[in-house]
């Protein structure tokens, strides 16, 4: 693994978790510009562009983050395959920022995607589907679709019940 690669990418996470965005881009675009250098079908590429497009998704720049995510998701289907972790959290991440430019039947999509890759790998009641679906739920509020959002959210209920369910049987 590229030293240089991984010093920007952990110095570009750094920047993102305390909100510092110009500097987390700048150190992404570094990681970026050393990532390609790694070819096309390397995780190290996915993992750079999701990163950079996660940076402009949080500063508003969504036809910026659009591609950089859609070139991700690309990469790490060819990688790791459909059903696969990584490639749940990048249509997670795109179905996230078509709810942000309210393109909400593409984001949908995208999310019922997230949930049905995760559920396949997790199961039907992990807590792996809690964020993807919080957030799903958020938007069939906004799409006003009552009847599929108290079925999501009974989803929700019903995992963390299960969570909280076994938490207390492995405390026993």
């Amino acid at each position: 693994m590229s030293e240089t690669w991984k010093a920007a990418v952990d110095a570009g996470n750094d920047a993102y978790a305390r909100g510092r965005d110009v500097e987390a881009e700048g150190l992404f675009l570094e990681a970026l510009k050393e990532a390609e250098l790694f070819g096309d079908d390397d995780p190290r590429l996915a993992l750079s562009l999701n990163n950079l497009a996660a940076v402009y998704h949080t500063q508003g720049k969504y036809t910026m983050a659009e591609p950089l995510y859609a070139r991700s998701l690309d990469i790490k289907i060819r990688v790791f395959g459909e059903d696969h972790a990584e490639v749940a959290l990048n249509v997670h991440n795109i179905a996230v920022l078509y709810s942000a430019r309210r393109m909400y039947p593409v984001a949908e999509k995208h999310y019922k995607r997230a949930l049905e890759i995760k559920t396949r790998l997790y199961g039907q009641h992990s807590p792996e589907l809690l964020s993807t679906l919080k957030y799903y739920a958020q938007l069939l509020k906004v799409m006003n679709a009552p009847v599929e959002q108290r079925l999501v959210e009974a989803r929700m209920k019903e995992i963390n019940e299960k969570v909280q369910s076994s938490a207390a049987t492995v405390a026993s």
